[in-house]
């Protein structure tokens, strides 16, 4: 019927185990390996049925009995999981006289081991893939709220600088009216004198053309420096529209004129010294705001020191093809602590100060100007350096 060694032979060197089944479903041979795939209740009996041994035919009997009548060529159940961890592959053929089914088990344990490793891992991909992309849109939302966050923040924060900046502006401005009362009370003196005094002549009878013609020039001259005063102010505040070349000493001495009677009151001496005739190409009403501000913190220095004569030293000179121009004070010099950041934003000295004067200058040198502006302390104070 079938040559059993003949058969152990040839799948003794093949990745397959066998057993014969006849037409009642009993096995009548297997190979060595073969019943490690039956289930083990079935040995039980003196018989050996397919069914019992191999559950995954229940079910497939008249399949096979179709193989025993050559109504079918082959029966094949991929795939069978068999415990432990084992799978195999099943195919049942005829025999030639039909009268056994020879049924072949294939383990393919580590080819669906491998399979089921691949598409683990591909699995595992496809869900990184899809969690990395969960987090990229996560990460895009977050950013674009973050972006909107700070566009409003940054739109704040220059909300708040450019407020600051004008309460500086503004408290400039106060401080220049300050001083303009003071230098407009001695001519309004003045004028309030002899308007009495023509007054006075005329009443009297005694009024001559010349001492009239005096009086009336004395008037007219006071007038004038009234009006030179608000004109000066007037021009302080007006920004440059564009650049032009002015004269340093003319400069400097415009803007004294706005502030020598306030020093004065305050005991403060200016001492303004020409070494070398510089003209400069730039904004000029803001390099004046610039020297203002200057001149302010060294009065504010200046104020906190008693016992002492209040100087301010301002020197103009000529370093290769730029101007340089020193303001020093000796009101003791700028804490060290602070020294470096000076010209930051809303550092300051003061108790009340903004912190925005010196950072305002600075910005108005360098990046208007493209000059340099910077401070070292010396043995009696504080020297600023501004070169354009």
């Amino acid at each position: 019927m079938y040559n059993k060694e003949m058969i152990n032979a040839i799948f003794a060197h093949h990745l397959y185990d066998y057993c014969v089944v006849d037409r009642a479903f009993n096995i009548v041979s297997y190979s060595e390996h073969a019943e490690a795939y039956f289930d083990p209740a079935c040995f039980e009996k003196e018989e050996i049925n397919l069914l019992e041994a191999v559950p995954e035919f229940v079910g497939l009997e008249d399949t096979l009995q179709a193989l025993f009548q050559n109504q079918s060529n082959a029966l094949h159940i991929p795939t069978v999981f068999k415990v432990p961890d084992q799978y195999i592959t099943i195919r049942v053929e005829q025999s030639r006289d039909s009268q056994v089914l020879i049924v072949l088990f294939e383990n393919i344990t580590d080819a669906t081991m491998a399979r089921q490793s691949v598409l683990q891992a591909n699995n595992e991909n496809l869900l990184l893939l899809k969690e990395i992309e969960e987090k990229n849109r996560q990460l895009e939302a977050y950013n674009h709220e973050m972006e909107k966050l700070v566009t409003a923040e940054v739109a704040k924060n220059l909300d708040k600088q450019h407020m600051l900046e004008l309460q500086t502006r503004h408290a400039q401005m106060g401080e220049m009216i300050a001083m303009i009362t003071h230098q407009w009370k001695q001519p309004l003196s003045v004028i309030q004198t002899l308007g009495t005094l023509l007054k006075i002549k005329y009443a009297s009878g005694k009024l001559s053309e010349t001492v009239f013609t005096e009086k009336i020039d004395n008037l007219l001259s006071q007038a004038t420096y009234l009006n030179q005063t608000v004109n000066d102010f007037q021009k302080f505040f007006t920004p440059s529209k564009k650049k032009v070349h002015f004269d340093m000493k003319e400069t400097m001495m415009s803007v004294l004129s706005l502030i020598e009677m306030e020093y004065a009151l305050q005991n403060i001496e200016i001492d303004l010294c020409e070494e070398d005739v510089v003209r400069v190409y730039g904004y000029e009403n803001e390099y004046k705001q610039v020297i203002l501000s200057i001149l302010q913190n060294a009065k504010d220095a200046l104020l906190l020191q008693t016992g002492q004569a209040r100087e301010i030293k301002i020197r103009i000179r000529k370093k290769e093809n730029h101007s340089l121009v020193m303001i020093e004070d000796n009101a003791g010099g700028i804490p060290e602590e602070i020294m470096e950041h000076i010209f930051t934003q809303y550092v300051s000295t003061k108790k009340e100060g903004s912190g925005l004067g010196l950072h305002i200058a600075k910005s108005v040198i360098e990046n208007n100007m493209q000059g340099k502006l910077w401070v070292q302390n010396t043995k009696e104070g504080a020297c600023f350096f501004i070169e354009v």
